[in-house]
């Protein structure tokens, strides 16, 4: 039966992506990172791994069949995601050991893949609009069964689709804002109610997998989420009373576990060793400035380097991470990602709020939900070795596609504009003769 299931859903999506629409290859692809068929709880009866392949092969195939449709612009973030592959593939070969460092490239040269596909796929705001339906049921999807498992089976040892709640986690925050986003942009209630109906699954999964990153990220989000809506009173008045009916119904372990964050770095074994990780990253950059210890080669030498050799954690913090294993070369390009993609995503919002005089619109929205989103793996990834984690690199895609849309928007403005001018210039009265009319007394 969950073969069945499986391969009814490859089937289906590639089949519609051969026949109708290729962008199915890249949702399926989407989903496949976070769903993971054929894991453990998930369960669809087929490795991830063929699965994945699969999505791959048939997305490229695409690709080089159209290439003159779906063809790529150049872009800063092209270059830099291509430079972040090239320096993990460098730290590797110098790394002692081969093999999990061939891990990590399988890793990044997946996530290049996807940013590339996204960029050469989505052509419009339309087509931006399925990817956030196809990233976010992919979410939900995971966060039912979390939510199942532990309300209706008491499961314990369910951590989502990767085996790690704080991953499992931030991508829950992470999707918040893109919901969110996708019911207010509707016109039809019906969809909105459907979409904000689904946040909830996911609040809950942030809660209740007891991840404190996961919470601050949650909290984070919302806050910025009504501050930039502030122009919505109805929707700032039904967000304050919401959270303030959440907070004050929580259960004891969601707000014993939250209460710890301040004095975690001293009592909580998991925070402590976390500090000894970060240590150890810094002399590994220090012995190995160009390109650290190797991606995936983190724990190999953790013990030579780490104050306390016998506390052994990874580092569980992107940046720590990155500098641990690929040195400031890498960590470098990963931060320029991090910040170019807020500054160009507030550039796109600045360039939209001057073409339509401070008007609201459906592409204006979406980027404030990328900005939110980027402020959930910021704030999150801070606590979780998430340098390679799919979605951001989709965040990336989706605002490299805005300024392109964003370019042609302006475009399209200013010619129009051009035409109006033009046209109101061939309909002005024709200029008076030196002769005039005097109202009162009739011609002189």
């Amino acid at each position: 039966m969950r073969t069945g299931l499986g391969w009814a859903i490859l089937m289906i999506t590639v089949l519609i992506a051969l026949v109708r629409n290729p962008r199915f290859a890249v949702f399926g692809m989407v989903a496949c990172d976070t769903i993971r068929p054929g894991d453990e709880f998930i369960e669809f009866g087929m490795e991830t791994v063929r699965f994945s392949l699969t999505y791959y092969a048939v997305a490229l195939g695409l690709l080089i069949v159209f290439y003159k449709r779906y063809r790529l612009t150049s872009d800063r973030f092209h270059w830099a995601i291509l430079f972040l592959f090239m320096s993990v593939v460098n730290s590797v070969l110098h790394a002692p050991c081969f093999g999990p460092g061939l891990v990590q490239i399988d890793n990044y040269y997946k996530m290049l893949l996807q940013y590339y596909l996204i960029c050469a796929f989505m052509r419009n705001d339309a087509h931006l609009r399925e990817l956030y339906w196809a990233i976010s049921t992919a979410s939900v999807v995971v966060a039912m069964r979390f939510v199942w498992g532990k309300f209706h089976l008491n499961e314990r040892n369910f951590e989502g689709a990767t085996g790690d709640r704080n991953e499992m986690a931030m991508t829950m925050v992470m999707t918040v804002p893109f919901l969110f986003m996708l019911g207010l942009t509707t016109k039809r209630m019906y969809v909105r109610l459907f979409a904000w109906f689904w946040i909830l699954p996911l609040a809950l999964t942030v809660l209740f997998s007891l991840s404190r990153g996961g919470m601050l990220g949650l909290g984070a989000v919302g806050g910025y989420l009504l501050y930039r809506l502030h122009h919505k009173r109805w929707l700032a008045v039904v967000g304050v009373m919401v959270a303030l009916v959440g907070l004050a119904n929580l259960p004891t372990e969601v707000t014993a576990r939250f209460m710890t964050i301040g004095r975690a770095s001293k009592t909580d074994a998991s925070a402590i060793g976390r500090l000894n990780a970060w240590a150890a990253a810094r002399n590994m950059a220090k012995d190995r400035p160009l390109w650290g210890m190797g991606s995936g080669n983190f724990l190999v030498r953790f013990q030579q380097y780490a104050p306390v050799p016998t506390d052994i954690h990874v580092a569980h913090s992107s940046l720590y991470q990155l500098l641990g294993e690929q040195g400031f070369v890498g960590l470098g390009i990963w931060l320029y990602l991090v910040v170019m993609c807020w500054l160009v995503a507030s550039w796109c919002e600045m360039r939209l709020e001057r073409i339509h005089k401070n008007t609201w619109n459906e592409p204006r929205y979406m980027l404030v939900a990328v900005k939110a989103s980027w402020i959930g793996y910021a704030l999150c990834g801070a606590f979780l070795s998430q340098e390679d984690m799919d979605f951001f690199y989709h965040l990336l895609a989706i605002t490299s596609r805005y300024t392109v849309f964003v370019g042609e928007y302006e475009k399209n403005f200013f010619q129009e504009r051009a035409a109006l001018a033009q046209g109101e210039r061939l309909t002005m009265p024709v200029p008076l003769n030196d002769r005039l009319t005097n109202p009162l007394l009739g011609p002189g």
